[in-house]
């Protein structure tokens, strides 16, 4: 069920709505003289967080988040792409900007002025916080650590590995690419990052701006069409879902070229991982804990919609003296740029609010027997919302793995 309808009970709110404003409004009963311009149209796509819920569970197959993205485009080829979509369809050539100086960047970010200025420009609001910037970029580290230098470190070769470092994590949270690479060195794998990557395009693909995305989609699968000899059959891990979910959906709904055969390469990272102890529990050590912890996962949305997220629970209870739970929780709203902007921020709380509910509660039914209840959340969308919200510090599942290692 739409997350928007959850929070509102709206029934415009909803995906039988929305598709039925949107085919009321190309039918021109909506609006005569322009069908791709009216308020109930407005209302249908902007409140639409593109989760992809409706996906699997829409009796009618309904693929809102695809709908949502043709039409946007269709008005955008007509009209233009206006400032705001334009600057959400670029966040990796942001984190290229922000990377030159992260702490005069930061701090500006910080700055109730700015803040404001960029509320009134494009609308980001000013209540809601900005990721930072890292100091040393992810690719960066990457570089300088494991070029060639761990091969010789390697307890058991199992081959090669292509991590996709996404926007987020190469220009925001590396720390969680450095954990990811711990754990599959530590299972064997030798890792390698794609040479001259871009963006995938999810932010691209979600505001409508259709030609961006393909444009993206089409260099990313060359990119990784003409990889060297032995990285061309080697499997691609993604920590984002939403990149993930760009590259096994997304990719041949735009009908790119190689799309298929590169889908089915890509795994999530947790999945890989779960698949291969699957076969070896044996084959990566942790930590005996003297003490027992509760984790609680929040599955991110794209994940939801392609795969059983009950897996993750079984991957994090690997981890000696844990006990974890899937919540069954909707879209966290935020959903990348949706809740950061003004007009959208209370709803975006709003939407939020049965995943708040769940961490309290499952807080309370694990703290007599845990020394904390730890949440993990692999979306970097649902990791900014948490820690928006609560006093949490929501991890993604490669930081609890590594942590736990021997």
């Amino acid at each position: 069920m739409c997350p928007t309808f959850i929070a509102t009970h709206d029934e415009v709110m909803s995906t039988r709505g929305r598709a039925n404003i949107i085919r009321a409004a190309l039918e021109l009963r909506t609006n005569g003289h322009d069908p791709l311009k009216s308020t109930e149209l407005d209302v249908a796509l902007s409140n639409c967080l593109s989760c992809k819920g409706c996906t699997p569970e829409c009796p009618s197959n309904v693929n809102l988040a695809l709908l949502k993205a043709e039409t946007l485009h269709a008005r955008w080829r007509r009209d233009g792409l206006p400032l705001q979509q334009r600057v959400f369809s670029n966040v990796d050539l942001l984190g290229k900007l922000g990377c030159f100086m992260p702490r005069l960047t930061n701090r500006l970010l910080g700055s109730k002025p700015v803040r404001v200025a960029m509320e009134k420009a494009i609308g980001i609001s000013a209540r809601r916080s900005l990721p930072h910037y890292a100091r040393e970029r992810f690719d960066k580290w990457f570089a300088k650590n494991c070029r060639g230098g761990h091969r010789a470190q390697l307890q058991k070769n199992r081959g090669a590995v292509i991590l996709w470092d996404d926007t987020f994590v190469r220009y925001h949270e590396p720390h969680i690419g450095i954990a990811a690479v711990k754990v599959l060195e530590t299972l064997g794998f030798e890792v390698a990052l794609v040479k001259n990557r871009r963006c995938c395009g999810r932010p691209a693909f979600s505001q409508g701006n259709l030609d961006a995305a393909a444009k993206l989609a089409k260099h990313n699968l060359s990119q990784l069409s003409t990889i060297n000899y032995q990285l061309s059959a080697a499997p691609i891990l993604f920590l984002e879902p939403s990149c993930w979910s760009m590259f096994v959906e997304d990719y041949r709904e735009l009908r790119i070229e190689n799309a298929e055969s590169i889908a089915a390469r890509c795994f999530l990272f947790e999945k890989f991982v779960d698949d291969l102890l699957a076969q070896e529990p044996d084959a990566i050590r942790f930590k005996h804990e003297s003490r027992s912890r509760g984790i609680a996962i929040h599955p991110h949305c794209h994940a939801k919609s392609i795969l059983n997220p009950a897996f993750m629970a079984r991957l994090a209870e690997r981890v000696p003296g844990t006990k974890a739970t899937v919540l069954d929780t909707a879209c966290c709203g935020m959903a990348g740029a949706f809740g950061a902007l003004a007009e959208k921020y209370d709803l975006s709380v709003q939407i939020a609010q049965r995943l708040l509910d769940q961490i309290d509660d499952q807080r309370r039914t694990l703290s007599g027997s845990t020394a904390g209840t730890e949440i993990i959340a692999s979306g970097t969308s649902c990791r900014h919302q948490i820690t928006d919200l609560t006093n949490a510090h929501p991890k993604h599942m490669a930081e609890l793995l590594a942590e736990a290692l021997v």
